[in-house]
């Protein structure tokens, strides 16, 4: 079964920070950018932790760190400055295109992203990735950020598939727990920020994108792996 249905995976959802964009370090510039303006250094560590680890985001950050600044103002400029770097610098994470390519017109595929739908936007426009996606789901979309399993389970929801037909892919250990939480299978690919996650919820974890094929994902559904 394929966490814990007998239905055969028919959906693919995709995070895309990290996953299949190189643009963690993009956000992080654009709060160390937003954040000195106001006097305050964060490092990329600090980043990596708080925000791509935890899932947490501006406003607890200033709560626990009892900054005297308005995270309002923050995230503002933080937008500003990432769409900035995006429309730039944005790359996509090797073999994000091929991936997507030998998947559109064999499986269902949509994105899920705990990032605002001006940033996402920003990104997808820069790699040409949005034609891809049947859904595109952002921050908007969802009450609770990843590792809660909200934003994954609105977009089966929105394409009207059951949770165990679906598949996540994603990088990091907010991203995995939010699909165990969802009860749906994934797929971790770590990078440089997140090598060190725990990765125990994921169904499996691989190198690369490249690693992700139709024929990998036959053997997946072939040998029942689950969560």
């Amino acid at each position: 079964m394929i966490a814990g249905g007998t239905d055969l995976i028919n959906t693919l959802i995709f995070d895309l920070d990290g996953t299949l964009a190189d643009t963690e370090k993009l956000h992080c510039r654009a709060y160390q950018e937003a954040l000195a303006e106001l006097g305050v250094t964060i490092s990329e560590a600090e980043y990596e932790h708080h925000w791509i680890r935890r899932g947490r985001n501006i406003y607890e950050y200033v709560e626990a760190q009892r900054l005297d600044i308005d995270p309002d103002v923050v995230r503002v400029n933080k937008a500003a400055h990432f769409q900035r770097l995006a429309e730039t610098s944005a790359e996509a994470m090797p073999g994000a295109h091929s991936a997507l390519k030998c998947f559109a017109g064999r499986k269902r595929l949509a994105l899920a992203t705990s990032s605002y739908r001006d940033a996402a936007q920003a990104v997808l426009g820069r790699l040409e990735l949005a034609t891809f996606f049947e859904y595109i789901a952002t921050k908007e979309q969802a009450e609770r950020v990843k590792p809660a399993p909200d934003i994954l389970l609105h977009v089966a929801r929105t394409l009207d598939v059951d949770a165990a037909a679906c598949l996540v892919i994603e990088d990091s250990e907010k991203g995995v727990r939010a699909a165990a939480a969802a009860g749906m299978a994934s797929i971790a690919i770590p990078n440089r920020h997140t090598a060190e996650h725990d990765f125990s919820a994921a169904s499996v974890i691989l190198g690369s994108l490249g690693e992700l094929t139709p024929e990998f994902l036959e053997y997946f559904e072939k040998n029942n792996i689950t969560n």
